[in-house]
């Protein structure tokens, strides 16, 4: 099954202003019941909206002024080099673990060096393999290594990893024609439930933190803490001058400077999908960044027919949905904006 073949297409990039509201929404309630004095005010909410209404229209004007005939599918990528790998990664990520000497999940302080090196080799290497393999040759059997690759990267601690790979293989199976209504619950409990266990289960894990919340109270909670900080990121916009994007592309830690530069303390925060580029540039670097994915999306959506398209579509679109939360800081996730423009390469030249 093709894109074109769905009557309705849920996973086209207009659902990420969708769920840019629906966590504005839940963090303005998240405000009103934790440790907040007051509720996020209206700047916040209003350039939040604004942002959302700049990637709209990027995605329209790009599908009525871009359009691809047809693709041709990639055919370099056999299904036993694919398991191969699939495996590797696996293996390199089982393996980071064992050299960190216990489990991440589990312990603050390992998790503060989890995302080693090995890491950044095995999960984007698992997320792009597994997502090329199921849309290429999918059968069955290889939802299998999906839940294991759910569960070795989620013992390293964080929750996006197992959005990102249960949420990208959920969309490429759509995709696909492969997800039934109980299938899709079943996808959308297991997203839910694994994503709020690692988040509680980490947090719990802070021998520092004296406060407790159940973990839908977490959820709320995370959500109107990271606005809160982009609601104090907003006064200061555009002071940092590219530091943070200088960052991103070489060494050091954005979050820990947004920490320290925003909360004036040591601490690692996500600063929504507006904060870094706010931060560096103002409300025209905003601009900018959303009419580029807006643009970006749009364009590996039309691309993505089927097989690796698919797979790559999917992985950058659920990449970007976590983005929302914690903010585009990591270069290892640009890779796979590079990714997709590879692809657009290579299907032009054909």
């Amino acid at each position: 099954m093709h894109f074109s073949d769905r009557k309705i297409d849920f996973f086209q990039p207009y659902i990420l202003p969708i769920f840019i509201l629906v966590i504005l929404v839940m963090g303005y309630i998240g405000s009103f019941n934790y440790r907040f004095e007051n509720p996020l005010n209206t700047q916040t909410i209003l350039t939040i909206i604004f942002a959302a209404i700049v990637f709209s229209i990027a995605v329209f004007i790009t599908s009525k002024k871009f359009t691809i005939e047809k693709t041709k599918e990639i055919n370099f990528l056999s299904e036993k080099i694919l398991v191969i790998f699939v495996i590797i990664a696996l293996i390199l990520q089982s393996l980071n673990m064992l050299l960190l000497g216990g489990i991440p999940l589990f312990d603050s302080v390992l998790k503060s060096k989890a995302t080693t090196n090995l890491w950044r080799i095995a999960y984007p290497l698992f997320l792009i393999l597994i997502n090329i393999l199921l849309a290429k040759y999918y059968d069955r059997k290889y939802l299998i290594l999906v839940l294991l690759g759910a569960l070795v990267f989620g013992l390293n601690g964080y929750r996006t990893s197992v959005v990102g790979i249960i949420g990208s293989v959920f969309i490429t199976m759509y995709y696909l024609g492969k997800i039934s209504r109980k299938i899709a619950l079943l996808f959308i409990i297991v997203i839910a439930i694994g994503a709020m266990g690692i988040g509680y289960i980490a947090t719990q894990s802070i021998a520092t933190q004296g406060w407790v919340l159940n973990p839908v109270e977490l959820v709320f909670y995370r959500l109107a803490f990271t606005l809160e900080v982009f609601e104090k990121i907003i006064p200061l916009a555009g002071t940092t001058h590219g530091h943070i994007l200088s960052m991103i592309f070489s060494s050091g830690s954005p979050r820990s400077f947004i920490g320290n530069y925003v909360l004036h303390y040591d601490v690692c925060l996500t600063s929504t999908l507006f904060g870094p580029v706010m931060l560096d540039f103002g409300y025209v670097g905003l601009t900018i960044q959303m009419l580029f994915m807006g643009a970006f999306l749009k364009i590996i959506h039309l691309i993505a027919k089927e097989g690796v398209g698919i797979g790559i579509y999917s992985i950058i679109l659920t990449h970007t949905l976590i983005w929302i939360e914690t903010g585009p800081t990591d270069i290892m996730i640009w890779f796979l904006y590079l990714l997709g423009l590879i692809l657009v390469i290579l299907v032009k030249r054909n």
